[in-house]
């Protein structure tokens, strides 16, 4: 008996924490690319690992999920304060409608429908959002494009607000990631 309870100790005492075993990858933004011209920039990037399991289901279920993201541009200068040159928040959101059985997505600059899960995730991550500058662009010098985006919790309904507000499932915020854009 006391082999028995040693062994199931030293079990136990040998297992990482619950924790560790299966953390999701945390969300964020990758391939941050653009150009910039006079008037305006155009910056591409990919939301990564936005969307955990328990959002898809609810997302299945007919939740309306939103993200608004922050794309701001700027003048890079060495060794001196850089220069902001435009910001822009983007709002882009997903609902299944059970009726039609199609995902309805919503962006600043259009709707369009989806026919499956997969599409509707993959047009809710993949953005090319244009940004209006102000200032002269200089051909052949740097210019960057800074990125933020995070889950909206506000237009949930206020039932699922009260509940989502303690998981921790949806603490969807992703750290700004930056990339340099390219002068025509």
């Amino acid at each position: 008996m006391r082999v028995l309870i040693a062994f199931f100790t030293l079990c136990l005492l040998g297992l990482p924490p619950g924790g560790a075993l299966a953390a999701p990858p945390a969300p964020g933004i990758s391939g941050v690319s653009g150009t910039i011209r006079s008037g305006e920039a155009r910056v591409h990037f990919t939301l990564r690992n936005a969307f955990t399991p328990e959002m898809v289901e609810a997302l299945k279920s007919g939740i309306e999920i939103t993200f608004k993201t922050t794309v701001e541009i700027e003048r890079v200068y060495r060794n001196w304060f850089n220069r902001p040159m435009g910001k822009v928040q983007y709002t882009r959101s997903v609902r299944y409608d059970a009726l039609s059985r199609v995902y309805r997505l919503h962006r600043d600059d259009g709707d369009e429908l989806r026919a499956d899960v997969l599409a509707a995730l993959d047009a809710m991550t993949r953005f090319e959002v244009v940004v209006p500058i102000t200032g002269e662009v200089e051909k052949g010098k740097p210019y960057r494009a800074r990125v933020r985006a995070r889950l909206d919790k506000v237009g949930l309904s206020e039932p699922l607000r009260s509940i989502f507000f303690f998981s921790s499932l949806w603490d969807v915020e992703t750290g700004w990631s930056r990339g340099y854009l390219q002068t025509p």
